[in-house]
């Protein structure tokens, strides 16, 4: 059984390109528009922006862990180690064990998961959670150490967390300030319940302080990555925009030219032969056929063989008409619409070569139309299935064709009574 698949042509492309803007764009435009206009801290971007912006925001993530890992790594290295060979204060062994072992299982953690091609999907709630675990150890060891250096070491070191988490990374502006906050206030109720003595003043200077300065500037650095965000959005968007335009326009330019040549072909009010023949070669040319039959319908409701290209149609044959009932053209008449017919029925339409006869593995069957009137119909093959633009310069040509037929005829009947 054939199978059959329509054909979308554009009889006249001027009239269908005007007044027809791509609804997806103008509404994401407008999306876009309104999200910058509006407040971009209180409330998450509209529709798949927030979604968008979180993914934007987690690959810079990675990017950055990528590049600065092995850095860190070795300022943790430098640091802890110059201070266990060169200082023996009695809070050595406290700093090591409560601040300086939980940030190098977080580094080591981080380490691993460079290693992973997927970090993105995991990198926010492994940096909020190393985050945590690093304020909560640096925090507890500056707590408890008090007025020992290494509490001023650890302090400094829950100041270099927060200004690495807000500043360089700028991971999610809440989550990481209320994990900062939560781990220090467990760490201040640790030694609270422990009966250990805290320094709130120093406490208040080196991390509520610096937490809150952090908490400020990693908003406005968060509001104006979801501005540049949006506004590279609508760059790209507007680039896309004149990207399709100018494909829109060169095709509409090679539309034309394809009519112009058509037409330059015809003119010169070829008889009706000469008109079919050189139409289907044109045909052929242009949609890579490699066999095609034009005919001509007649007043009897009969098609008469008036042209073909890589057919047998000896010149007995071009005067056999044929009843196109019953046949894979009378469906296409009916319809005046072209299809693309495959799974043809033996022997039909073959592609003739020096060596060998070969079936087509498809057949284009195009209707002539003027008006709902069928004038002609036109059959190409090829080895190959036709692409969208081939079956539409099918239906680029066969408007102006229709009409050319028409004035062939009438001048034959015209001399045919004087």
């Amino acid at each position: 059984m054939a199978v059959e698949a329509p054909l979308h042509v554009a009889h006249d492309w001027d009239a269908e390109q005007d007044g027809r803007p791509d609804t997806l764009q103008v509404c994401d435009e407008v999306t876009l528009r309104k999200a910058l206009d509006g407040p971009l801290l209180t409330r998450p971007l509209p529709g798949h922006l927030e979604a968008a912006f979180r993914q934007h925001t987690r690959e810079r993530a990675a990017r950055l862990l990528r590049l600065s890992v092995y850095g860190m790594i070795a300022v943790y290295a430098v640091v802890s180690g110059a201070a266990a060979l060169f200082t023996d204060e009695p809070g050595l062994n406290t700093w090591l064990l409560v601040a300086v072992l939980p940030v190098g299982i977080v580094l080591a953690l981080i380490w691993l998961a460079t290693r992973l091609n997927d970090m993105e999907s995991i990198v926010e709630p492994l940096l909020v959670g190393g985050v945590f675990v690093s304020i909560l150890g640096c925090g507890a060891a500056a707590l408890y150490l008090r007025d020992d250096l290494f509490a001023q070491i650890a302090a400094y070191e829950t100041i270099y967390v927060l200004i690495i988490a807000f500043s360089i990374l700028r991971l999610p502006l809440i989550r990481v300030a209320l994990a900062s906050l939560l781990a220090f206030v467990l760490a201040a109720v640790a030694m609270v319940a422990m009966d250990h003595p805290v320094l709130w003043l120093d406490s208040l200077l080196y991390f509520m302080v610096p937490w809150t300065l952090c908490v400020v500037v990693g908003a406005m650095l968060e509001h104006a990555e979801r501005k540049e965000f949006l506004q590279n959005e609508l760059l790209t968007l507007e680039s896309l925009r004149l990207r399709d335009m100018n494909q829109q326009a060169e095709q509409a330019l090679a539309r034309r030219t394809l009519q112009a040549d058509y037409l330059a072909l015809i003119a010169g009010n070829p008889e009706a032969e000469v008109l079919f023949q050189r139409t289907l070669g044109f045909l052929v040319e242009r949609t890579g056929a490699q066999v095609g039959v034009a005919y001509r319908l007649g007043d009897d409701g009969l098609l008469h063989p008036m042209a073909s290209w890589g057919a047998a149609l000896t010149p007995g044959a071009r005067e056999e008409a044929l009843d196109p009932a019953g046949t894979l053209l009378e469906p296409v008449m009916a319809q005046r619409a072209a299809r693309q017919v495959r799974d043809l029925p033996p022997g039909y339409l073959p592609i003739v070569t020096g060596s060998q006869t070969l079936k087509p593995g498809a057949i284009l069957v195009v209707p002539v139309c003027r008006g709902d009137e069928v004038v002609a119909v036109i059959e190409l093959g090829r080895l190959a299935p036709f692409s969208a633009e081939q079956e539409e310069i099918a239906g680029l040509v066969v408007t102006h064709f229709a009409y050319a037929v028409q004035a062939a005829l009438l001048r034959r009947q015209q001399r045919r009574v004087s």
